[in-house]
């Protein structure tokens, strides 16, 4: 079995959830963390921390050898980019988490569909990786503009856009790609033809051929209700009772499930190593069956809220017997939740701007809602969103109504200047996509 001492290393809202779960039913566990900021609640349930720099390996492992931690588990996807996992396995210090290698399929999206591409996962649309201005616009040119314009690394969900959305024209397409290549320093950048359907997303547990996965949810990046404005991280998420959502049939879950178990398989034959850690997959309904977005190698925010909100087991004894190689069955609550999130009025044209909110915590714990901080305290001692987003409302409920009604009132208690998408889950939002799951299916 897995010692009792335990590194988390994250810094937002999935690492705070992810640290309660490991106190279930485990009086005797020691819980650290890294952090790149000061996130109040995460400090008020571990027994040490330390606030650092993603990016300094050296430290995270001098941090973890110092507290003889037993077991890191890394839930944000900086430290992977850089071999953060590699590092710890050579002093022999235990990790859940995918090596450098393969947490390309996050980080090289470009790796990703060529992957994909040879191995003939057939669930991807259309794609070209350029290496220069002129050639990435002729293929939007080629494609009608009907694409996707994407960075190839990390981009904290920030940075796709799509024509018809984020890119209104032609004009902004081409001024967009520009972007990339003098603003980020990329050297290539994908370009995609647009996908129109309706999008959900599975989170699995894995390691090589050992894959758990988790019940459906759908996030709403879009600011604005309705699904409209910029981009975000994310405003919130629901999932249904049991694994499925409302929109969805179990040959989309099976389907999406497929395409992962052949990923997984594509990525071994073509290195030679296996995957670890927890894998978030986004998919899309079409009229033409289910297509990938994109991995994550790491939970999703805010939907390892939903997840683990709902998960009976303890997540150290599903990594313990995962790394054993032993089948394992996840319990979950038969319950539907929603999470929103409040943001300063300014996100997310802003970043690092405070949160000005007050309110009693044991008010809105009271209408059966939790709450969990993608924030931290700044040097005046305010809550700071820093490069996230501010704080998450969290409810369970029998029906996706239900939840979202604890969720309205718990808010309604918030005093201060912020916003809050308040559609999500609505009776309205919910018909919505299945009436436009029907009219693809049609």
């Amino acid at each position: 079995m897995i010692g009792n001492k335990v590194l988390v290393v994250g810094s937002w809202a999935k690492a705070q959830i992810t640290i309660e779960n490991l106190r279930i039913r485990n009086l005797n566990i020691r819980i650290f963390a890294y952090m790149s900021i000061k996130n109040p609640a995460i400090i008020s349930l571990v027994n040490g921390y330390k606030i650092g720099d993603f990016n300094t390996v050296n430290d995270v492992v001098g941090y973890a050898k110092k507290q003889d931690i037993d077991l890191v588990i890394v839930t944000t996807a900086e430290p992977l980019s850089v071999g953060l996992v590699d590092a710890l396995e050579k002093k022999k210090i235990k990790t859940f988490g995918p090596r450098k290698q393969a947490a390309r399929l996050e980080t090289n999206k470009a790796f990703t569909r060529k992957l994909m591409k040879k191995y003939e996962i057939d669930t991807i649309p259309r794609f070209r990786v350029f290496n220069n201005v002129d050639d990435a616009v002729q293929y939007a040119k080629d494609l009608n503009w009907n694409v996707a314009v994407k960075p190839v690394g990390l981009t904290e969900g920030l940075g796709v856009k799509v024509f018809g959305d984020q890119l209104k024209t032609k004009e902004d397409i081409s001024r967009y790609i520009r972007q990339i290549f003098s603003e980020r320093g990329d050297s290539k950048v994908l370009m995609e033809e647009k996908l129109t359907g309706e999008e959900f997303t599975i989170q699995f547990f894995v390691n090589g051929n050992y894959i758990i996965p988790t019940p459906a949810v759908q996030d709403f990046k879009k600011l604005l209700v309705g699904e409209k404005g910029p981009n975000t991280a994310s405003m919130g998420s629901y999932s249904d009772s049991r694994y499925l959502l409302p929109f969805m049939t179990q040959k989309n879950y099976d389907d999406a499930l497929d395409i992962v178990r052949k990923t997984l398989a594509a990525f071994h034959s073509e290195t030679g190593e296996i995957c670890q850690g927890f894998l978030y997959g986004q998919f899309m309904i079409t009229k033409d069956g289910i297509k990938l977005i994109e991995y994550n190698f790491r939970p999703g925010d805010p939907e390892w809220m939903n997840t683990l909100s709902v998960l009976k087991n303890n997540i150290l004894e599903v990594i313990h017997r995962l790394l054993n190689g032993e089948k394992m069955f996840l319990q979950f609550e038969d319950k539907a939740t929603v999470c929103k999130y409040i943001v300063p009025r300014s996100y997310p044209k802003k970043l690092y701007e405070v949160l000005d909110v007050s309110f009693e915590e044991w008010m809105i714990k009271k209408e059966g809602v939790s709450l969990y901080y993608s924030c931290g305290i700044d040097d005046q001692g305010k809550l700071n969103i820093g490069s996230e987003r501010g704080i998450a409302f969290i409810a369970k409920g029998k029906t996706i109504f239900d939840a979202n009604e604890k969720v309205e009132q718990a808010i309604s208690l918030v005093k201060g200047n912020f916003y809050h998408r308040g559609d999500i889950g609505t009776k309205e939002l919910i018909e919505s996509r299945i009436d436009h799951v029907k009219e693809l299916r049609q």
